[in-house]
């Protein structure tokens, strides 16, 4: 008998997408529910699951990979300290409570996630047929695109607060550099590697963000 299930990838690949879909798509309804402090409490572990989904679903993952992202972890987070403790880097502000336990003032998973995202994308461009250089520009327009969106949102929901209570010009033009060396290391190393899963996760991050935004929009309005 002809075999009906789908190969294992294929398999894990659904599980991953309805997995990320449900908690956001929860996460979503829960910050507008009277139990709002419960679901931002729990944001970390949503930034967790999401990036445990990512690198479940690369096929072809190697120690060298691993080690890519965790560098990418410890300079990212690095460059948060430097810029939450002197203001020179991003530019003035600091963290709220809602992404968890902080290391020198700056939250653990602001590190993973700057490894995610740029992880995520440096896997969606490294399938086109472009010069090194041109896929490392795309790849840093993913996540400061997506940060775009979560600045415009990130003090309502106690992510992060500027000083000027506006993020400067600085700031992106920071992540977009930090995420344009990112891409450089990590280029090379998931060359030969594929994760169908990345799409899905950069897609998620921006629609969500992006209804929050919608949402917020209206009930200033």
């Amino acid at each position: 008998m002809k075999e009906l299930t789908a190969p294992l990838p294929v398999q894990k690949l659904h599980l991953a997408v309805g997995i990320i879909c449900l908690f956001h798509v929860c996460g979503l309804i829960g910050f507008y529910t009277p139990f709002r402090d419960w679901f931002l409490s729990n944001t970390p572990l949503n930034l967790v699951l999401a990036t445990g989904l990512l690198l479940w679903n690369h096929q072809g993952l190697t120690v060298k990979m691993v080690l890519g992202a965790v560098g990418v972890f410890l300079v990212g987070l690095t460059a948060e300290i430097i810029g939450v403790r002197t203001g020179q880097v991003f530019g003035a502000y600091h963290y709220g409570e809602a992404f968890g336990y902080k290391f020198m003032d700056v939250p653990l998973v602001i590190g993973m996630n700057w490894a995610a995202l740029c992880f995520a994308s440096v896997a969606v461009v490294n399938v086109w047929q472009r010069p090194y250089w041109v896929k490392a520009a795309l790849a840093a327009a993913i996540p400061v695109t997506i940060d775009f969106l979560i600045e415009q949102v990130c003090e309502k929901f106690d992510f992060w607060y500027w000083d000027s209570h506006t993020p400067p010009l600085q700031n992106y033009l920071a992540w977009y550099v930090f995420s344009y060396l990112f891409a450089l290391v990590l280029i090379p190393l998931l060359k030969n590697s594929c994760n169908f899963f990345a799409p899905y996760f950069l897609l998620v991050q921006f629609v969500f963000f992006l209804l929050l935004n919608v949402v917020e929009f209206f009930y200033a309005g």
